[in-house]
């Protein structure tokens, strides 16, 4: 990895305590130090606004037989289970070959936020991730 893009983005890997609860859980991929970006549209939060943002990050992919952890920039961007709603709201598609984008409606995970979020990160594994959590 660029050590420029390390050092402003981060260094797109796992929490040692959050790998080692994944690993507890058998996990089925993980890819780190993926670049990506995360693309908001007409989000609002507490202490955010914004009709339209993209930012450059460098992320992870977890998926384990219980949940799913997609870790974008400093911090968790996702984490559902594999099982009920919240997968459900998630649209998981390839954008290119070696692109996964991960697009939801932020107000289905919690109350206080609203609008649509979108991660896309670049790895090889594209294809898997999206064949492993194909409805």
């Amino acid at each position: 990895m660029n050590p420029l893009r390390r050092i402003l983005l981060g260094a797109g890997q796992l929490p040692a305590p959050l790998r080692d609860a994944l690993e507890a859980e058998k996990l089925v991929l993980l890819a780190e130090g993926l670049p990506g970006s995360i693309t908001y549209r007409h989000y609002r939060a507490p202490g955010q606004r914004s009709n339209w943002r993209k930012e450059a990050v460098t992320g992870a992919i977890a998926v384990t037989a219980i949940r799913l952890v997609v870790w974008a920039g400093r911090g968790k961007n996702i984490d559902v289970p594999l099982s009920g709603p919240f997968l459900a709201a998630i649209d998981v598609g390839l954008e290119s070959p070696d692109q996964v984008r991960f697009a939801y409606d932020a107000g289905k995970f919690s109350p206080v936020r609203s609008g649509t979020v979108e991660v896309r990160l670049r790895t090889p594994r594209a294809a898997d991730v999206v064949a492993l959590l194909a409805p």
